[in-house]
């Protein structure tokens, strides 16, 4: 992995460099990310207005950060959070030994229910699966397209949302994309299937990525505050009439079985 080297920036409105500019170069870089977790889509003049700064320099920073992956630019000329940001942030999620600690209990769901078996974590609007358990014999593997899938058309982007009201808001003012002729895009529809979610303590989703194909998924979580807080989502991907079909409620509590421990275990790993 390529380590991002920012090159300094004159932060000043009238262009001219201070001697700690290189220091001041990183210090925006990190209140420009900053920026995105409130928001999940920002441009220059709304950065540059956040942090105080000349829109040219939050052009600049903007296009750097992008340069190197930590931004991803959007058809709209926006930015969003990139995929470089997920690898630096796998050495946090590896430390907290997300993956280490769900990887047994992964195993043993999938060869229980026979389909595969994925870890997500949130990124912006969309679900990262940092990990994949593929069910034998699948005859549709894990491909790099399929890392990243859009938090509102996803089982595993519902349980997370359903407990974040902002990353809610943020889905919402990206927009609800259709994907499928049964993507869920009415934003009242939307919100009444998370408050089902939180219910009932697990989210479906019926085809609404990619025809054919449907997900359980319940939430892993932490204690805090007092409260449990979903860190990430386990979810069961495959053929509707296998997951959706009379086999439902053995999926169902297999997936919330399987996710309960893996938080007992996170919270034991956390000591």
């Amino acid at each position: 992995m390529t380590v991002l080297s920012l090159p300094p920036l004159d932060l000043d409105a009238g262009g001219a460099p201070e001697d700690d500019s290189p220091l001041r170069s990183v210090s925006t870089a990190v209140s420009v990310l900053d920026c995105f977790a409130d928001e999940a889509e920002l441009g220059a003049t709304r950065v540059a207005a956040r942090l105080g700064i000349a829109k040219s320099t939050a052009c600049r920073m903007l296009a750097a950060l992008a340069t190197g992956g930590l931004l991803e630019r959007t058809g709209s000329g926006r930015y969003r959070l990139g995929l470089r940001l997920f690898e630096y942030g796998q050495l946090a999620v590896d430390r907290l030994m997300l993956r280490d600690v769900a990887l047994p209990a992964m195993g043993e769901l999938r060869e229980l229910v026979r389909e595969t078996i994925q870890l997500g974590v949130s990124v912006g609007t969309d679900v990262l699966y940092v990990e994949r358990a593929e069910a034998a014999g699948m005859n549709v593997r894990f491909r790099s397209e399929h890392r990243r899938n859009p938090a509102h058309s996803s089982s595993a982007g519902r349980v997370l949302a359903a407990a974040d009201p902002a990353l809610i808001t943020a889905i919402l003012e990206r927009g609800l994309q259709r994907y499928t002729p049964f993507t869920v895009v009415d934003p009242l529809r939307y919100r009444q299937i998370l408050a089902i979610t939180r219910d009932q303590g697990y989210a479906t989703s019926r085809e609404e990525f990619e025809p054919g194909w449907s997900s359980i998924a319940a939430p892993i979580t932490l204690t805090r505050g007092g409260r449990p807080h979903p860190v990430a989502a386990l979810s069961v991907v495959g053929p509707t009439s296998r997951v959706l079909g009379p086999r439902k409620p053995a999926v169902v509590q297999g997936v919330r079985r399987a996710a309960a421990r893996i938080s007992a275990d996170l919270e034991r790993a956390r000591g």
